[in-house]
């Protein structure tokens, strides 16, 4: 082995231990013979370590695994069994029959977001997307001045920083979620993205079912969640509607296996027979074992049921 190729080994093996791995990469020829007096044969050899280092996939442990980063709901059950809270990562989903409490937990999670982090929020706006019913104004004004005083933030611009939008069908939804979601998350500090309801841009567009188009669509709408999630690093929160399964006689989450094959973790809220109790469970999630809890809804919002 010559000198020169000894020294271009030797550069090697710093190259790989070296934080500047990727801007090697990245620099051109004539700058790296400016920088080594290596031939181009040898700066070749340089770059190809460098970047088989910085970009190769590499095995690890399931335990060196970073935890998600969750939004807490305010409810001490409900954020108990989900380890802190809803994941910041990918899309959680929450079905269940109307009037269970969905809108309620939805309007609460934007409400905690623009808490300060020292009590739980993370100090960051809330985008509520509705496409069924008009957003519920009133309930939220008062759920908002219970968080004023329960929390002692009567500072904070709640309805200020809760942003609005109302989807009623699929191309609406489509342009919200692809051109005026991205513009407001570059201007302001967003936290959360709930969507109230899935289901309602493809009952309302898909009367006669097209089930390949409709499957395309909600591809689509999953794909612009995702993107929104892990780039602007957002709890995305889907509420959804329920279906009777005949043949099984049994429930299920609206828009069948083309939206669930999308979704992260998904959650169940229903009533405990006629009472005012609801039941809050995992149905799956990745990180999380499948549990329940109860709870009950107040004029102060969603808290835990202790006389359960």
């Amino acid at each position: 082995m010559s000198t020169r190729e000894a020294c271009t080994v030797s550069d090697q093996k710093q190259t790989a231990g070296s934080a500047d791995n990727i801007s090697l990469v990245l620099q051109s020829d004539e700058e790296q013979l400016k920088i080594s007096g290596l031939s181009k044969r040898e700066i070749a050899k340089v770059r190809k370590n460098a970047f088989l280092h910085s970009f190769s996939p590499k095995f690890r442990t399931a335990n060196t695994l970073p935890p998600w980063e969750r939004l807490g709901a305010g409810c001490q059950c409900i954020d108990s069994i989900l380890n802190g809270g809803f994941p910041i990562n990918g899309i959680s989903e929450v079905f269940g029959y109307s009037g269970t409490g969905k809108t309620q937990l939805g309007m609460q999670l934007a409400l905690n977001v623009q808490l300060p982090c020292a009590i739980g929020g993370k100090n960051k706006g809330a985008v509520y997307i509705c496409t069924e019913d008009v957003f519920p104004s009133k309930r939220y004004h008062q759920l908002a001045k219970s968080f004023r005083t329960s929390h002692n933030c009567s500072d904070i611009d709640f309805e200020g920083q809760t942003y609005l939008y109302h989807c009623a069908d699929f191309e609406l939804l489509k342009k919200t979620l692809s051109v005026q979601l991205p513009r407001l998350l570059k201007m302001k500090e967003i936290g959360l993205v709930v969507l109230d309801s899935i289901a309602g841009p493809f009952r309302s567009d898909y009367v006669e079912a097209n089930y390949h188009n409709r499957g395309q669509h909600i591809n689509e709408i999953a794909k612009a969640l995702h993107h929104i999630a892990e780039s602007y690093s957002i709890a995305v929160v889907c509420m959804n509607q329920v279906t009777q399964n005949q043949k099984e006689d049994t429930i299920e989450p609206c828009l069948g296996l083309a939206w669930g094959n999308n979704v992260t973790c998904r959650f169940y809220i229903s009533r405990l027979g006629s009472d005012s109790t609801r039941v809050f469970e995992t149905i799956f999630a990745p990180d999380l074992p499948n549990r329940k809890c109860y709870f009950t809804i107040s004029s102060q919002g969603i808290t835990a049921d202790l006389t359960f």
